[in-house]
């Protein structure tokens, strides 16, 4: 058997008085909160006094002395002393031309010093195959530090010294024609030496020639 619910009488819509009244008083509450805790605690702005009586003001100067404090600290921060590296040596240029008959090779190097860089640049009119190296200052004869090995008819960059020594590339034409390469630089360098092989016929052996290369401060 099934009971019936008895009719529940309907529940009548709040009438505009009371949602007046309702809005009202949330207003108020909204606006003592304001002035009472909002206002000290975000802005230090103390009307009635609520704020400094709550401990809302101190809040206030704690967080403002933070933030003052970072600003302070971005403020006087310093570069990384790497970004910027001052050098002793003079600054050089340099464009020199080679020929490298058929099968020969040959090195140019830098004297540069530590923490000494440059910038360059070479173009060949064929491939050549280079090894770009160097030797540090009392490492012993062939003692070497490669950086760069490639075949290729170019190549440009930067170069910062690791070692005080000097520092540069061999070129080897491995083919039958004549070639003709074109450096350009520009750093730090004191001296340029041009390396060849060339053969002895009184000792009758091949000995390595020395050639030193003028290095030019900048055209003013």
């Amino acid at each position: 058997m099934r009971m019936q619910q008895p009719d529940l009488p309907p529940i009548p819509p709040p009438s505009t008085t009371r949602l007046a009244v309702a809005t009202l008083l949330a207003a108020l509450v909204a606006a003592i909160l304001l002035v009472t805790v909002v206002l000290p605690a975000e802005y230090g702005i103390d009307p009635v006094g609520t704020g400094r009586a709550l401990g809302l003001i101190d809040l206030y100067a704690g967080a403002s002395s933070a933030e003052s404090k970072g600003q302070a600290t971005r403020t006087v921060a310093r570069v990384d002393p790497k970004i910027v590296m001052p050098q002793a040596a003079a600054y050089m240029t340099d464009a020199v031309r080679f020929t490298l008959h058929r099968f020969e090779g040959f090195e140019y190097k830098y004297r540069i010093e530590k923490g000494g860089g440059m910038v360059y640049s070479w173009q060949a009119t064929g491939r050549v195959k280079y090894e770009f190296h160097g030797e540090p200052d009392g490492a012993g004869l062939g003692v070497a530090d490669s950086y760069e090995k490639a075949e290729n008819d170019h190549a440009s960059g930067t170069f910062t010294a690791p070692t005080s020594g000097i520092h540069g590339w061999f070129w080897e034409n491995t083919g039958d024609t004549e070639l003709t390469l074109t450096l350009t630089s520009a750093g730090y360098y004191s001296a340029a030496t041009e390396f060849r092989q060339k053969h002895d016929p009184i000792k009758h052996k091949t000995r390595v020639e020395e050639i030193p290369h003028d290095v030019t401060p900048p055209s003013k």
